[in-house]
């Protein structure tokens, strides 16, 4: 009697598939229809699944006939793949994964063992260890794959907090507040004060960065507790400020704009008498945020401006490059022309004062108001002094956006070699920068638009998902990247993938009403329409893009859109 066929199916960091303890060579899966319909039974209950459910999963936007061509070729290629006519059994109604072999897949093993250990309580560091690697992360944005993705995850999650491997948390999830003040409250425990102050303020930058809120409540005592173990009160203006900043962020998070912007008016006054420029940019910062949502930001920047120049080259830069992120923000909703003629009033108040930081952030914005009307003449001039500004005081964050929109003034050119030497050497700056989390997508939704074929478009596309992190990049300073990515990815046919990053710049979109974001999401939108057959709707998206371009000040990207309606309905 002939032993029973073993199969192993490996789905944790990556698929493998073993027939007998041998395994099957990666060339064997070069029809990528066959990997994935043994990837799904792997992960269905049982290994099988019924046929309209494996064409609902791998084919949703097909016909039903041309589903069910799909999955013939589909159970053929896997077939053919393992090397075994019986690898996948067709009876009936129903697809089964080699249901006379038997049959081992590491993601199911290591669910039942996190199930178990997590109901006893017993074995929880055995089942953690049975966690390989992320689910399938090569079909990280098949949509098939993301429910049982994001349950693995969460188990995993769940085993290490019942472990407490807090610092493995932090490396899946480095928002994770618990698993910060875990690690507080060890280095508290040990006496070691400066180590629970540095984890608070990589806490409280993380949030800043990722979710655009300050700590809770519970972290910021923690963090009061670590500078008062010095005494009573910190004595250390520097300290001082940061558990001023700590409450006024709390305040900011919890929408209590008074008591915020009191607690960084405080942090500004101790931070100007104690000559420290980066806690009197982060108060900057906080009070930029709070006119912001008071919808008085220029005001506020105007004043901040003016002080700025009174100060030294320690302070003045923090305070204007606080507000960069907010000044792109304005440049990209519908009242950038207001922006650029606060601009052009305020840098002869700089120039009279000799300032050059403020000389480069309003050159900055009126090369950037000139690249959006398409004066790219007038947007190279304007921009080329930026850089060099910024490159004379060491700016090293205006520098590379300097140089990111020179690099898109070189693209609308046609000049693409030109655009990518402007982006190795603003991606080299944006590394150094402190606004790395801002400056870095940005750099690569460039290089999107600078990239002439699809097969470049894919390769900065692969390079981005291995640098960029989702939780460690600035959300609004994404949009650009998500439009960019959501286009190249809907011309190569990635339909899934597409939908993904569309979905994510309507959401970021969203944070503004009309202007030039919404009809780039609308130019998105086209570009999935067209690559999913329907040009006629394709071209109705586009001329709702091409009229808000028009309506914002965006020329190019008004004409762009029209070539590309003009393209459809012809």
């Amino acid at each position: 009697m002939f032993p029973k066929r073993s199969c192993a199916v490996r789905l944790l960091g990556g698929f493998l598939v073993e027939v007998d303890g041998f395994p099957v060579p990666a060339q064997a899966w070069r029809y990528r229809r066959g990997a994935d319909l043994v990837k799904l039974l792997a992960l269905a209950p049982g290994h099988k699944l019924h046929r309209e459910q494996v064409m609902d999963a791998l084919w949703p936007g097909l016909a039903r006939d041309s589903a069910a061509a799909n999955l013939r070729k589909a159970i053929h290629y896997a077939r053919k793949g393992v090397g075994e006519q019986q690898a996948v059994a067709a009876q009936g109604e129903m697809v089964a994964l080699w249901p006379s072999a038997e049959l081992s897949v590491d993601a199911g093993r290591f669910e039942a063992a996190a199930a178990d250990a997590l109901a006893t309580g017993r074995g929880i560091e055995a089942a953690a260890r049975m966690f390989t690697g992320e689910l399938l992360p090569e079909d990280r944005y098949a949509e098939w794959s993301e429910p049982h993705r994001a349950r693995i995850r969460d188990r995993h999650l769940e085993l290490l907090r019942r472990a407490q491997r807090w610092d493995e948390i932090l490396e899946l999830d480095r928002s994770d507040e618990e698993a910060h003040r875990a690690v507080m409250r060890s280095y508290l425990a040990a006496n070691n004060r400066q180590a629970a102050i540095r984890q608070f303020q990589r806490l409280r930058e993380v949030l800043r960065v990722d979710l655009g809120v300050g700590p809770d409540v519970e972290s910021v005592a923690l963090f009061e507790k670590a500078i008062a173990l010095k005494g009573p009160q910190p004595s250390d203006p520097s300290e001082r400020a940061q558990a001023l900043i700590a409450r006024a962020l709390m305040h900011w998070s919890q929408r209590e704009l008074e008591e915020a912007e009191r607690k960084a008016e405080e942090v500004r006054t101790l931070a100007l008498a104690h000559q420290m420029g980066r806690e009197l940019g982060e108060a900057s910062a906080l009070l930029g945020l709070v006119a912001w949502a008071r919808g008085t930001w220029p005001e506020r920047f105007r004043q901040e401006f003016a002080e700025a120049l009174l100060l030294g080259p320690g302070q003045a830069p923090f305070v204007l490059d606080s507000h960069l992120c907010l000044a792109e923000a304005s440049l990209g909703a519908a009242d950038s022309d207001s922006i650029a003629a606060l601009a052009r009033e305020l840098l002869p108040l700089a120039e009279k004062a000799g300032s050059l930081p403020g000389e480069a952030l309003m050159s900055l914005l009126i090369g950037e108001s000139e690249l959006f009307s398409g004066r790219l003449d007038e947007a190279r001039e304007w921009l080329s002094r930026a850089g060099e500004l910024y490159a004379e005081i060491g700016g090293v964050s205006g520098r590379a956006l300097a140089l990111v929109r020179l690099a898109e003034a070189a693209t609308a050119r046609g000049h693409h070699p030109e655009a990518r030497a402007l982006l190795t050497t603003a991606y080299r700056l944006s590394e150094q920068s402190e606004l790395v989390a801002h400056l870095l997508v940005r750099v690569f939704a460039a290089d999107l638009e600078a990239s002439r074929t699809r097969a470049r478009q894919l390769k900065v596309l692969e390079d981005a998902e291995r640098t960029l992190r989702p939780n460690e990049m600035c959300g609004p300073c994404s949009i650009g990247f998500r439009v960019a990515a959501t286009i190249a990815c809907a011309r190569s046919g990635e339909l899934a993938r597409s939908r993904r990053c569309l979905t994510d710049a309507e959401r970021l979109a969203g944070m503004w009403q009309g202007g030039p974001w919404q009809a780039a999401v609308w130019e998105a939108r086209a570009s999935v329409r067209r690559a999913e057959g329907d040009s006629k709707q394709a071209a109705a998206l586009l001329r709702e893009a091409a009229e808000l371009f028009g309506e914002s000040g965006r020329p190019l990207d008004r004409a762009r859109c029209e070539s590309a309606m003009l393209l459809q309905i012809d």
